[in-house]
């Protein structure tokens, strides 16, 4: 089985640093983040570790956030957080055996959400991929379009320690996932026992290749049209 993900090693994406300054302190250049191809018809995911009965990280497009049951709001958006059989997640299938100490799955949806600057042609607000900084986890949300998957749940890394998941537009024109109060990023919390455990390599994405913009910072293919599909790279399971 193949995975498709973006993953960066060091740049942060660029657009999305707007939205990125909502945590305790500034939060450092990105050291992480995976994406998945907007375009594919497949779950983009990527495995946290060498195991192959580990779940894989990533957009799961057999989950979707069960109405009403969001336990945290953002701007044109609700979202639920925890394990896959949180009352939030609504499984198209069994849910996946994850692996509660260092994996959570996130749903989150704009339907029924009030959103004065929701793009005229979204079908919605769609998981883009995650990033990590510090100990922390930013979920970044994209616009959904005609021709490419509307997706609503993902797989990630929980945070390590006292880190918090949160989210956050894929770029600065976006409404979706910015803190209610307008500034800042969108806490969402950490359910669950504490991760002891540093992220892994390929959570981090050290061993990926970089895709850099011309100031050296990585930038998602669709920060400025909300076309185009990010980049991505074919990536085996184990």
């Amino acid at each position: 089985m193949n995975a498709d993900a973006n993953v960066s090693g060091k740049g942060a994406n660029a657009e999305g640093d707007a939205s990125l300054h909502g945590s305790a302190s500034e939060p450092p250049e990105g050291q992480g983040e995976m994406t998945r191809p907007a375009g594919s018809p497949a779950s983009a995911m990527v495995s946290a570790s060498a195991n192959p009965s580990r779940v894989l990280l990533g957009a799961r497009h057999d989950l979707k956030l069960r109405g009403g049951k969001g336990t945290a709001s953002c701007q044109c958006l609700s979202v639920a957080l925890g394990d896959a059989r949180n009352s939030g997640m609504a499984w198209s299938a069994a849910p996946p055996n994850l692996d509660d100490g260092s994996q959570l799955s996130i749903a989150l949806s704009s339907e029924g959400q009030a959103c004065k600057d929701e793009p005229k042609k979204s079908l919605g607000a769609s998981y883009w991929g995650y990033r990590l900084s510090g100990n922390d986890v930013v979920v970044l949300v994209e616009a959904a379009h005609g021709g490419r998957p509307l997706t609503t749940g993902a797989i990630i890394p929980k945070p390590v320690g006292p880190g918090q998941v949160y989210v956050a537009p894929a770029h600065r024109k976006l409404p979706y996932g910015r803190a209610l109060q307008g500034k800042g990023m969108c806490k969402i919390g950490n359910p669950g026992q504490e991760r002891t455990a540093p992220f892994t390599e390929l959570e981090v994405g050290t061993n990926a290749p970089t895709a850099r913009g011309g100031d050296g910072a990585r930038q998602p293919e669709n920060a400025d049209t909300g076309n185009d599909p990010p980049t991505t790279i074919e990536m085996p399971s184990n």
